[in-house]
């Protein structure tokens, strides 16, 4: 399923040039790694058991649970469906949302699912979203695990039928429920880019000298780390999506990470007086492993407050030649470093002059030593 393209995402386009931002040419593209559902693998391999009417070898690794032997069942039938597919699921709250076409978790999901295909959702609609996901995923869990630890001849053939199609439900829900979030989490990534768009045009009026790195125009004044991590925390947490990596647009991702990769380098020595101590005091050399080692621990830093750190390979194909661009928290903080070092370096001073400092300062020692 596509994203419909609103006019306000149409006017944001026009206003960023992605191709620019990507550092790409006419008749590039940039292809996206898909990732594997492994929800629906799941679903798959379970509804697979159903359909088969018993247990399937366990995976490699598996772990068998010891369970209750003489379990009790009632003997009414009705009763006793219902507390074998209320075991399967993990609980009779599971059963009742499954099973019922009106349940509460169904509606939230259809009302969020129809916001997110022209905004970004509200942080607490976020979080109910992912709770009622979590919920599908675990009866999922629970259901696999139940039908490889118990034999099914307690069920009729009608009854795992049943159970078949209450969990081809949950898989339909489960898959809506991922669309939402992926719809949202690009949402959210434009959003991100605009951000990360805005705060690099800042840092680019900074003049660029040695007071202009360290002592900053008074319109740029800072980058706000909690923007900057949040827009690192959305940009990482969509990168682990299926859905994301399924539909976005290739040149959208490698723009983040071009931007991304510019404003952290940024902000890991701008304003810093740790890394302006390190330049060279009394004709003492600059030390640069000692400023890369504090650009790197500013950059750490930073990254110790994302919370996801999913990975996707971005493929940039040229007229036949590809080259990969891999969006990982590693890779990120590498670059970022050795693009703050660079700019850094322009203003170390050179090797011709810190020889000329140390002459004149010797020679400045032997009058000192003469004129007593």
């Amino acid at each position: 399923m596509s994203v419909p393209v609103t006019l306000e995402q149409e006017a944001w386009q026009q206003t960023l040039d992605l191709s620019d931002l990507a550092q790409i040419h006419r008749g590039d593209r940039v292809e996206v790694e898909a990732l594997a559902d492994r929800t629906e693998a799941l679903f798959s391999r379970t509804i697979k058991v159903l359909q088969d009417g018993g247990p399937q070898e366990p995976e490699p690794g598996y772990e068998r649970l010891d369970t209750e032997d003489g379990r009790y069942i009632p003997e009414n039938e009705d009763l006793r469906k219902v507390y074998l597919f209320a075991e399967a699921l993990g609980g009779y709250e599971a059963l009742n949302d499954l099973s019922s076409k009106h349940s509460p978790g169904r509606a939230l999901s259809r009302k969020f699912g129809r916001k997110a295909q022209t905004a970004a959702l509200s942080d607490d609609e976020v979080r109910i979203v992912q709770g009622y996901h979590r919920q599908l995923c675990e009866a999922l869990e629970n259901a696999n695990r139940y039908l490889l630890e118990n034999e099914l001849q307690a069920f009729s053939h009608g009854e795992l039928y049943e159970l078949c199609e209450i969990l081809k439900a949950a898989r339909t829900r489960s898959q809506e429920l991922s669309e939402t979030l992926g719809v949202h989490l690009i949402h959210e990534i434009e959003r991100s880019i605009q951000r990360l768009h805005e705060i690099r045009e800042k840092v680019r009026s900074v003049e660029r000298t040695v007071g202009g790195i360290f002592l900053i125009e008074s319109e740029v004044m800072f980058i706000p780390t909690y923007e900057l991590i949040e827009c690192v925390d959305h940009i990482f947490s969509a990168v682990g999506n299926p859905y994301v990596a399924n539909n976005i647009d290739g040149v959208l991702l490698l723009a983040g990470r071009n931007l991304l990769i510019d404003v952290i380098s940024f902000h890991s020595y701008y304003g810093k007086q740790q890394i302006y101590n390190l330049f060279a005091r009394d004709g003492v050399a600059v030390n640069p492993r000692l400023i890369t080692l504090r650009i790197r621990h500013e950059i750490r830093k930073l990254f110790k407050a994302v919370t996801t750190e999913n990975k996707l390979v971005l493929t940039r194909v040229m007229k036949g030649v590809h080259r990969e661009f891999e969006l990982s928290v590693e890779a990120i903080q590498e670059e970022a470093a050795q693009k703050a070092y660079e700019q850094v370096k322009i203003f170390l001073p050179r090797e011709d002059v810190k020889k000329t400092e140390a002459k004149r300062s010797w020679l400045g020692r032997i009058l000192r030593w003469f004129s007593g």
